[in-house]
């Protein structure tokens, strides 16, 4: 009963903290249990009662997520430069399964932890993944930075016990008020808005399918410029993308000043002229204007595999749907030229045509163990298809001031 009792004592604890204590640099780290970690010499990792010495460094990452793939790289170059020093670990919301065809697939002396429940991510109150929490040999958290700015710099000053700045970028209070954010309601024909950065919101985009805004309306909250141009436009790839102004000036997220919120609604008779309309208020209200122009590129085609059976079954008719994620995508009614559009020309490092010849709706599903271009060619070839390297003409938007 005693131990039942400590139990559940020490689950409400951690629950009472995630909800209402964010962790920072200072800390002491909580006794939070990671199980089940996948290849560890441990099944289950509690560093307040673990042995040794070391720096840990607790990287929140996940399979799904395509700038951590690099950074696991580099992570695991600095594990085995200083082996007996720090260990690195990586938390993900992954389940056991996946970390471990990771693993298998990237040998490496990170030990990978599944946190399904994501209450280490919860507790810093992070806004992305990408980001890693620095516990000392005390396991009193010194620094919360973003993962890619760890170097051999960097963990050398830790060694020594000097300070490191924490720049990770925490969560948004959201907004929770049901009350529309750009004033709009039902009893409108039409509206347009576009204004800066909104304190609340999420960075994220809408378009509803259903409802009384149907096919009608946009809506972007805390983005910048560039997303709103490849919306749109219609642009998937970032090669597609040509600019005649300087990136980096205008393409920070951690500038607030940079991002916007836009929301247009357009009547029912003008609704398939949406983004048409977009492109214009863009164009009157932005520092950077866009034009679009077609382009001679390297690109994938998406073809039929000789030989190989189409695993792909013909949709029922009005059940169209899709998303996707890093995982893979899911969708029903689409056509071939969709997928290559809507999913593989965003994933993959080149434009994605569709040049099957096939029209009709499929249901199509993909599964990723990594968001990478090995896997996604993988999940490509088991529907049957296959991708190509050549050369055609693409469309692309031109930004300039």
């Amino acid at each position: 009963m005693k131990k039942l009792l400590t139990l559940i004592f020490a689950l409400f604890s951690t629950l009472v903290y995630s909800q209402n204590y964010r962790l920072k640099a200072g800390d002491h780290f909580p006794d939070l249990i990671f199980r089940p970690m996948v290849n560890a010499p441990v099944k289950e990792l509690d560093l307040n009662h673990y042995p040794g010495n070391k720096l840990y460094i607790l990287n929140n990452w996940g399979t799904w997520c395509a700038p951590c793939m690099p950074e696991m790289e580099m992570l695991a170059k600095l594990q085995d430069k200083y082996p007996t020093q720090i260990q690195i670990i990586g938390v993900s919301n992954d389940s056991p399964e996946k970390l471990r065809k990771f693993i298998a697939k990237r040998p490496s002396k990170i030990w990978l932890a599944s946190d399904t429940s994501e209450m280490l991510y919860q507790m810093l109150d992070l806004a992305s993944v990408g980001y890693s929490a620095i516990v000392d040999a005390r396991r009193n958290i010194v620094a919360v930075v973003n993962t890619d700015s760890l170097s051999t710099k960097m963990i050398d000053r830790l060694l020594k016990g000097e300070k490191v700045v924490s720049d990770a970028k925490i969560k948004e209070r959201l907004d929770n008020s049901t009350k529309d954010a750009f004033g709009v309601d039902t009893t409108m024909t039409s509206s347009f808005t576009i204004r800066g950065y909104m304190k609340g919101q999420q960075s994220l985009g809408r378009v509803p399918t259903m409802g009384a805004y149907a096919k009608r309306r946009i809506s972007y909250y805390n983005v910048g410029f560039i997303t709103l141009y490849r919306t749109a436009y219609e642009i998937r790839s970032p090669k597609q993308i040509i600019y005649e102004i300087d990136k980096k000036k205008y393409n920070d997220y951690n500038d607030q000043s940079q991002l916007y919120c836009f929301d247009l609604l357009v009547s029912a008779a003008q609704k398939d002229s949406l983004y048409p309309m977009m492109q214009r208020k863009l164009q009157g209200n932005l520092p950077v204007k866009a034009r679009t122009e077609m382009r001679t590129m390297p690109v994938y085609l998406l073809k039929t595999k000789p030989g190989a059976p189409l695993t792909l079954p013909l949709s029922a008719p009005n059940t169209r749907t899709y998303s996707f994620n890093g995982n893979g995508f899911d969708g029903k009614e689409i056509t071939l030229a969709e997928f290559a559009h809507i999913y593989l020309s965003n994933e993959l490092e080149l434009p994605v045509i569709d040049e099957t010849g096939l029209t009709k709706g499929y249901d199509i599903k993909t599964s990723n163990d990594a968001r990478d271009k090995t896997n996604i060619f993988a999940a490509v070839d088991k529907l049957g298809l296959t991708l190509e390297k050549a050369e055609r003409p693409v469309k692309v938007i031109v930004l300039y001031e």
